[in-house]
């Protein structure tokens, strides 16, 4: 029974601590610029953010068009491929040519999105453990 008492504890504090870090971490920790950008758009900024880091990570290339159609529900088209375009504008985002198909434009992280997600991530693991 105490064993029980104290692993619910366990996660109690735990929740609380991941509670408090997404707190602190969406109020100050503004010094990574391409989270910044990407929380800043609302649900489809932090989704596009998301979408393109799982990708990037699962080393699968995207194109704008799956980009349009896994945000479709938040946004409309044209205020998806301007937020892209304005990601690549700020150097968050690269676009490149597929050379399978060179109708298709791939989208991928900067490398500065890249860093500063692993930094994110780094924090984020550290806060729930």
């Amino acid at each position: 029974m105490h064993v029980v008492i104290i692993f619910h504890k366990l996660q109690l504090i735990s929740m609380s601590k991941l509670a408090k870090y997404l707190i602190l971490d969406l109020e100050e920790d503004w010094a990574k610029p391409s989270i910044k950008f990407f929380r800043s758009s609302g649900a489809y900024g932090y989704i596009v953010w998301l979408f393109l880091i799982d990708n990037y990570f699962s080393e699968r290339k995207t194109s704008v068009e799956e980009v349009v159609s896994k945000l479709e529900k938040y946004a409309s088209r044209r205020t998806i491929i301007d937020f892209l375009n304005k990601s690549v504008e700020a150097k968050f985002l690269e676009k490149e040519t597929s050379l399978i198909d060179k109708r298709k434009t791939i989208i991928t992280p900067s490398n500065t999105t890249i860093e500063e997600y692993k930094v994110w991530s780094e924090n984020f693991i550290k806060s729930i453990i």
